[in-house]
């Protein structure tokens, strides 16, 4: 592996400053204090797991502990917010590599781009442009081999023959030398070649190593392709039995 412009996240042995209530209990963060760091021991790290468990909040502090702006975009476009209170709670130790690299996310990438004017990734015409055609025109046009990718369910929008796509752009920029770390639920961005799967529960626990088909997005998946009707009829009923139906 390159040598990484992170090389983990830790928790604090005490907050920096105020942590709202809600911190507390989102199922990443309590994972991460039982564990009490998070090394990143490959070119891509893929956070996962079901709604709710923190993936992109756990995400967001990795961002703001490297000085990304909580909202998005290049490094050093804009100062990210330092009443952030995920920066309370948790930081990164740094490799020697001099930091760069862009932090995507879907509920604010056009936003993004239209903060950035004319200095944005296809500025001319990204807003003529489908979410998911703009997603791979950021990642074509901003992502190198040399910068810390951060992206959050970056799948939003694409089709699965555009997530193979973007799973092949993200190998192309880690084997180039690029640190990328995604939280995502589609099992396509999960088989990323050479990726370290970390997956979060709702309780609070967490896995690391697995293999993509060990991953619950993965096997539900398959559930499904084994039997599509059946899987569909067995939801309808479930739904149909749950409170409020």
């Amino acid at each position: 592996m390159t040598q990484p412009f992170i090389e983990r996240y830790y928790a604090l042995e005490k907050p920096l400053g105020p942590v709202p209530a809600w911190v507390n209990e989102v199922p990443a963060f309590k994972a991460l204090r039982a564990v009490r760091r998070l090394d990143f021991r490959a070119p891509v790290t893929i956070i996962t797991g079901e709604n709710g468990v923190g993936k992109s909040t756990l995400l967001e502090g990795i961002a703001v502990s490297c000085h990304f702006n909580d909202y998005g975009g290049p490094f050093g476009d804009r100062p990210g917010s330092r009443h952030n209170p995920l920066r309370n709670v948790a930081s990164v130790i740094k490799g020697n590599r001099p930091m760069d690299g862009y932090f995507m996310r879907a509920e604010s990438h056009f936003n993004v781009a239209t903060l950035q004017g004319d200095s944005a990734p296809g500025a001319s015409n990204l807003h003529k442009m489908s979410h998911g055609e703009s997603v791979m025109q950021v990642v074509q046009e901003a992502f190198s081999g040399n910068g810390l990718y951060l992206l959050d369910e970056p799948e939003s929008g694409l089709s699965m023959i555009r997530q193979l796509a973007l799973m092949a752009e993200l190998h192309m920029c880690a084997e180039a030398g690029a640190q990328i770390i995604m939280s995502t639920h589609s099992p396509i961005l999960l088989a990323t070649p050479g990726a370290e799967i970390w997956e979060f529960t709702a309780d609070g626990g967490f896995s690391r190593g697995l293999e993509v088909e060990e991953a619950v997005a993965f096997r539900a998946l398959r559930d499904f392709f084994d039997d599509p009707v059946g899987i569909a009829d067995f939801m309808v009923e479930v739904t149909k039995q749950s409170p409020g139906n």
